[in-house]
């Protein structure tokens, strides 16, 4: 091949890249994620067990597919992420609403695939632009390619956020029909799919640039038996030098702290905001207008990391995340929003100052390494949450005796299990001084 076609080639996956990223990330059912779970007839213990299985997915698969990305190639493993969320879609599209044990077996199934798809993409479609780039001599363009790529998931996050929530909205559905002089009317329940239909179709998009892309030249490689072993091998020496360092140990200490309870918060949002009674179109605002917090947050995060310590930093954070979490169990029609907005500048601060941290601190050759390890022990924490607020969701309506009236306000179960979120963050977060404290004492 030319060096000329070597190029071509280069570009053309760069743009594949950009619009598979940005479809694969961007989901219409987002603003009315919790929501859309609880209407199809789960439970918020239900929903909690299916985001641990999620979760717990990533973590085990994590490592095995960047092995495999390494052997058999990264554009196989674009398309099979890519087949992975046409099935999970699929598979949500076919379950019958209020279907029971079934539908529970259903969502476990979309959850499976749902992490497959995570696992297989995560680094996967970086490293086969990148590399596309580095045999075509162009990698000096890598900064303004991802640049551009952030961009262009954000626009379409923006729009999709909009969408979704407007498509879920009976009241918004039929006032476009009105407005188009038609008489069709729909119901929720009507609705309930459509977000789903309208991811499917952004995963033949994203299916469609997978097949798109063309694998780099490579080098002579190992086998997957040797990637494998190897990953696990950095893996392994990424988890001995976090253990042994006291920085980099506090750091993951406080990310896996912040980040369960608070991604926990997230994903129930679209519920938390139908407690505070606002209309369901909002959603989409919402979600929009906390996106566009990362046009400042990381602004701010990078003063404070310049000017401050980390323990201070963590402790501003941590003050944040407590005020946040207990504006929630107050549950405020609509200014309920004002603690909500205090957790998505937290979680985004945690991310900057992390990541900057875990950058300055880990040795060159193990930093790509220390980050993924980063990313694994975070999703195994989120799990763990997960489970536990199933856990919790199962003991609130055993001590309500179960009642129907229980059983129907699920309301009612959500805003209490909020009041726990505070004190279980109270005690995580001591705990990080604790232990960090027991492994180092003094040292640190």
């Amino acid at each position: 091949m030319s060096s000329e076609e070597i190029k071509t080639t280069a570009r053309r996956n760069v743009r594949s890249f950009t619009l598979f990223r940005a479809f694969f990330s961007a989901r219409f059912y987002y603003p009315v994620y919790a929501l859309l779970f609880l209407d199809y007839g789960l439970t918020l213990g239900q929903f909690g067990m299916l985001n641990a299985l999620w979760a717990v997915t990533i973590v085990l698969l994590e490592i095995p597919s960047g092995a495999l990305a390494d052997t058999i190639g990264r554009r196989k493993l674009l398309i099979f992420g890519a087949v992975c969320m046409l099935l999970e879609m699929g598979v949500l599209l076919v379950a019958p609403i209020g279907g029971g044990t079934w539908l529970f077996v259903l969502f476990a199934f979309n959850r499976l695939l749902s992490g497959a798809a995570e696992a297989a993409v995560s680094g996967a479609d970086e490293a086969l632009a990148y590399d596309s780039l580095k045999a075509a001599g162009l990698e000096g363009e890598w900064g303004k390619v991802l640049e551009r790529v952030q961009r262009v998931t954000s626009l379409a996050f923006f729009f999709t956020m909009l969408i979704g929530a407007a498509v879920y909205d009976p009241q918004m559905v039929n006032a476009v029909f009105q407005f188009l002089d038609m008489s069709f009317m729909v119901e929720q329940t009507q609705l309930i799919k459509l977000p789903i239909l309208l991811t499917f179709f952004s995963g033949i998009v994203v299916f469609c640039m997978a097949l798109r892309m063309n694998e780099p030249p490579a080098e002579e490689g190992r086998t997957v038996r040797e990637t494998l072993a190897n990953s696990w091998r950095l893996t392994g020496a990424a988890m001995r030098w976090t253990w042994a360092t006291p920085l980099p140990f506090a750091i993951i200490l406080a990310a896996m702290a912040i980040d369960s309870v608070v991604r926990q918060f997230l994903t129930l949002a679209s519920e938390y905001w139908s407690v505070i009674e606002l209309p369901i179109a909002s959603y989409g605002l919402i979600g929009s207008g906390m996106a566009l917090m990362g046009l400042f947050v990381p602004r701010i995060a990078r003063i404070l990391a310049e000017k401050s310590t980390p323990v201070k930093n963590f402790l501003l954070t941590v003050g944040a995340v407590m005020l946040g979490l207990t504006g929630l169990g107050l549950a405020i029609p609509v200014l309920g929003i004002l603690p909500a907005v205090l957790l998505y500048a937290s979680i985004q601060l945690m991310g900057f100052f992390v990541s900057r941290y875990l950058n300055e601190a880990a040795p060159s050759e193990q930093r790509a390494t220390v980050l993924s390890f980063r990313g694994l022990s975070t999703n195994f924490s989120y799990g763990t949450v997960s489970i536990m607020y199933s856990g919790l969701i199962v003991w609130i309506k055993t001590k309500a005796g179960n009642s129907a009236a229980v059983e129907a306000a699920q309301h009612s179960v959500f805003v209490e299990s909020l009041q726990f979120f505070p004190w279980y963050f109270a005690f995580t977060a001591l705990m990080v001084f604790a232990i960090h404290w027991m492994r180092f004492g003094r040292k640190s």
